[in-house]
């Protein structure tokens, strides 16, 4: 068992290490090719399209044909991504790409996640989650630090290195343990999803979703236009982010075990989140937004460690492939469409304002849904905020 949680959170580690090798910087690269801010809103949020489309049919693919197999298919499809981007240069050719590339990051985020929960999600949640999502945040904070060197170096080398990460998820998929098939059944599915706890979870899932398509297309150009920093400088703070989450989360997941209000943990760090996205425009200087973005990453880690908790708890472990997939695809929708408003907001007035209107976005959102919960005594006791709930 240990050595298939290894083998899990390397392959966990390497997937978002080559994918914000390359994310972090391709608004910067498009950027230098020429494209405007529009155009690379649209990319970005054509990735995360490509992504939603198969992420439902691939998370149920995965579960009644063969989680690995699907994770290997989706490694090569990766690799692909990244070789076409080292070539191309126009809009039209980075989109094909980027569409490429979206399948591939659906196959292998949603079903490493459904298949290291189908096997140890079910016994000690809060911290085998945390120590999944340790691995995530190590590969958000170390890939755009080696990023952020490469493309001091030669920009396209970065692409070459993405090429070696995906290579390396291929060889280590080889290993992982598959999980038994299913018979599929789109009653089963529809029956897990169509009750209250799971459907508020998708509300807001699509509301967490929409500031990480802001980052995305904004957070790197902010960091080079507002305060002038070098590439090696925007990987010495995405890194600094992700050690910090990588830190923090075995600590959250040590104390929240021995709590049950899981959803209204998951609804206060989405809170906390958005109170400092909104702040973040208000930073005067790069320690003062590096402060702002710590206490904001405090936030996304506790909603997103009791986001996995969640998933684990409220589905079964059988078609957690088709679940997780639906949960992926609803997030990767609001990050799409945030991203291409993002780009429309950023060429408007400035990269702040995408952050600002993210973040409050998500507080009045939260505020609706602790009203909605604190109005009924059922929804208080479903969600844990009296009596026996979960």
């Amino acid at each position: 068992m240990r050595r298939q949680i290894l083998l899990s959170i390397s392959i966990r580690f390497l997937i978002y290490f080559t994918h914000w090798l390359v994310l972090a910087y391709l608004p910067l690269l498009l950027k230098g090719y020429g494209l405007s801010d529009l155009q690379i809103g649209v990319i970005i949020g054509i990735f995360s399209l490509s992504s939603m489309a198969l992420m439902l049919p691939l998370g149920m693919f995965s579960d009644f044909f063969s989680p690995k197999r699907t994770m290997l298919c989706g490694a090569l499809l990766y690799a692909g991504y990244f070789a076409a981007l080292l070539f191309a240069r126009s809009f039209a050719w980075i989109l094909a790409a980027v569409c490429v590339g979206g399948v591939g990051s659906a196959a292998l985020v949603v079903v490493s996640e459904s298949l290291y929960l189908k096997h140890f999600g079910q016994i000690q949640r809060s911290r085998r989650v945390a120590t999944y999502q340790l691995s995530t945040y190590l590969g958000f904070g170390l890939g755009p630090l080696v990023g952020g060197l490469v493309v001091q170096t030669s920009p396209e080398l970065i692409f070459l290195f993405a090429m070696a990460g995906a290579g390396a998820i291929f060889l280590l998929s080889l290993f992982l343990i598959d999980y038994e098939p299913i018979v599929f059944s789109f009653k089963d599915y529809s029956g897990d999803v169509l009750q209250f706890k799971p459907l508020l979870l998708i509300a807001c899932l699509f509301v967490l979703g929409t500031h990480f398509g802001v980052e995305q297309t904004s957070y790197s150009l902010l960091l080079k236009e507002k305060f002038n920093l070098l590439p090696r400088q925007i990987g010495l703070v995405f890194a600094c982010m992700g050690l910090w989450m990588a830190l923090a989360v075995p600590l959250v997941g040590r104390y929240h075990d021995k709590k049950r209000s899981v959803f209204l943990f998951f609804l206060g760090g989405m809170a906390f989140s958005a109170l400092f996205q909104m702040l973040t425009p208000l930073a005067v200087d790069i320690w003062s937004l590096v402060i702002i973005r710590l206490l904001h990453t405090l936030g996304d880690t506790v909603a997103l460690l009791e986001l996995g908790v969640l998933v684990a708890l409220l589905f079964p472990s059988a078609r957690l492939g088709g679940n997780s997939g639906l949960l992926y695809g609803v997030r990767t929708l609001a990050t799409f469409l945030a991203a291409v408003t993002a780009g429309t907001l950023n060429r408007e007035w400035g990269y702040g304002a995408s952050f600002f209107g993210s973040g409050l976005f998500v507080l009045c959102f939260v505020i609706g849904c602790f009203a909605f919960i604190g109005l009924s005594a059922k929804r208080r006791q479903a969600v844990g905020w009296q009596g026996d709930g979960e």
